[in-house]
């Protein structure tokens, strides 16, 4: 599956509302390695995860909301970038979506913070299949869990508003 392919694909399901409703995950790549991907992506696909490749962080964006993506998985460094580029990215502009950070142990000392700054998981290469799996159904979850939070707090706001005759009060807990 090359990148303009996925691109196709995921504006179609996202005009279509597919991916919101079928069920599985979508799952955006960043990643500069088309053979690990690919080979992911068949691998994957079987148990119901899209995996659409991305080599930038404005293509993972992008993927990320054509697709509704939930989760990010990304190289420690890609074309124009690094796991911290694309990081920020999400906190600024996908702050819900979890993300996973595939590295080798070579570069331990790189990603020494990324659990703090808000990554999920760091998955050790070789990337062993049996983890990779539970690792994306687990971050999917987790922003499935963090939209609910969010639409139950919102709902909570609404519901605390209150209009009279064009005046808005607010019921203080």
């Amino acid at each position: 599956m090359d990148r303009q392919l996925s691109s196709i694909m995921a504006s179609a399901e996202a005009e279509s509302g597919i991916s919101s409703r079928c069920g599985g995950v979508d799952c955006v790549f960043l990643s500069c390695f088309d053979h690990n991907v690919l080979f992911l992506a068949s691998m994957l696909g079987q148990g119901g995860i899209r995996l659409h490749r991305a080599d930038t962080v404005e293509m993972a964006d992008f993927l990320l909301l054509a697709t509704q993506g939930t989760v990010l998985v990304l190289d420690t460094t890609f074309l124009g970038g690094s796991w911290e580029d694309a990081l920020a990215m999400t906190a600024q502009v996908h702050p819900l979506v979890a993300t996973l950070i595939c590295a080798d142990l070579v570069d331990r000392e790189f990603i020494a913070g990324a659990r703090e700054r808000g990554v999920l998981d760091v998955l050790w290469r070789p990337i062993e299949f049996e983890r990779l799996r539970p690792a994306i159904w687990t971050a999917h979850e987790v922003t499935v869990e963090r939209r609910l939070w969010l639409a139950e707090r919102e709902h909570e706001c609404r519901s605390n508003r209150h209009s009279v005759s064009g005046f808005h009060l607010e019921t203080v807990k």
